[in-house]
């Protein structure tokens, strides 16, 4: 019975504010490396100020890599994947930090008040800890944080314990509106996730009842594979073993074909190919690595072109053509841009003041 005239046009007043030209917009801004934004052609550095310390040898100590997430999600697979091989060519260890709570913002906290050193980065990926800050307003300013460079787009998707035997996304929302299914699930309440299932429930339909938020990608997938709850948003990577065993299936990419789909399962159907309403806007991940503000320019820099490095490497070209998890390197004028466009987007697209009703 899906899609229909009724709710194809249902009422947007609680969760979105759209404007016509906002997902073309979005997806430019969050898709990553696209013909028009081709994150290889920016000029400039991070755009970040202070030279203070620059002339001094780097890195002196070991550096902190904090990830805002828990265990197991997308942030920290690529991290397993690529620090080793960057410290490996920094002659310092990197230490992993997964410091999650608060939507991604208490471990981005932790690395905007560090030392602006050089020695503490952290991976966060517009729009996600974006929008948590805008939900949840926080007494730092996330633009003041010093673009080092991006890595990778990742987009979201939905998937479902295998027990169900969901099949696609019209299954999934009649399994939700006859009752059968209630929790619908994914990263923490307040935060990106949410808001992307709020948003389908407005324009799509998606009647879940009850909405339960993990740390992370990795901790939502875990409690679907376990049945704590019967389907979840995830990023692409984060489902990927998990469909792989066959504990998960696969329902739907929440990224259109135009928005650079999924490459972790490119047989994937997506919503607007079913008449949905595109997400684009939302749905996509710029995969950034950012630094406390005033982290000399130097400094960020060099961590910047070492990434650069080890993207190129035959060990992350083979994982990234092994698994589908896209590999693409943008600079650290890039990486500032994918967050001040969240902050000009969402507004534009979703109503925050509502989004907080619901988170609490």
């Amino acid at each position: 019975m899906r899609p229909d005239n009724t709710k194809q046009s249902l009422d947007r007043r609680k969760f979105l504010k759209y404007t016509g030209a906002a997902s073309a917009v979005g997806m430019t801004g969050f898709a990553g490396c696209t013909d028009e934004d081709d994150p290889d052609s920016n000029g400039g550095g991070s755009g970040n100020g202070g030279d203070a310390g620059g002339e001094d040898e780097f890195p002196t100590d070991d550096i902190r890599y904090i990830i805002p997430f828990g265990e197991g999600g997308g942030t920290d697979t690529y991290a397993r994947e690529m620090v080793p091989l960057m410290d490996d060519r920094m002659d310092v260890n990197i230490a992993i930090e997964n410091i999650s709570g608060a939507a991604s913002l208490r471990g981005t906290g932790e690395a905007f008040h560090s030392d602006p050193d050089g020695h503490t980065m952290c991976a966060f990926n517009p729009p996600s800890t974006p929008v948590s800050e805008m939900v949840n307003p926080q007494d730092f300013d996330l633009t003041d944080m010093e673009g080092v460079c991006t890595y990778a787009r990742t987009p979201f998707v939905i998937v479902a314990n295998s027990e169900h035997e969901i099949e696609g996304y019209d299954d999934l929302m009649d399994r939700y509106e006859d009752g059968d299914l209630e929790v619908f699930s994914g990263k923490e309440r307040g935060g990106v996730d949410h808001v992307m299932a709020l948003l389908m429930q407005e324009l799509h339909g998606f009647q879940w009842d009850r909405y339960v938020g993990y740390d992370g990608t990795g901790p939502a997938v875990q409690a679907t594979i376990s049945g704590e709850v019967p389907a979840c948003i995830s990023t692409d990577t984060g489902a990927e073993a998990g469909v792989e065993s066959g504990d998960l299936d696969i329902v739907t990419s929440l990224v259109s074909d135009e928005g650079g789909g999924t490459d972790v399962f490119p047989e994937l159907e997506d919503i607007t190919e079913l008449g949905y309403e595109s997400i684009d806007f939302i749905s996509n991940l710029t995969r950034g690595i950012y630094a406390p503000p005033g982290t000399p320019a130097e400094r960020t820099e060099e961590i910047a072109d070492v990434v650069e490095e080890v993207l190129a490497t035959d060990h992350m070209q083979e994982w990234s053509d092994d698994t589908g998890n896209v590999v693409e390197f943008g600079d650290g004028e890039f990486a500032a841009n994918a967050v001040q466009d969240a902050y000009d987007i969402i507004p534009e697209n979703v109503d925050l003041e509502e989004v907080r009703e619901a988170a609490n």
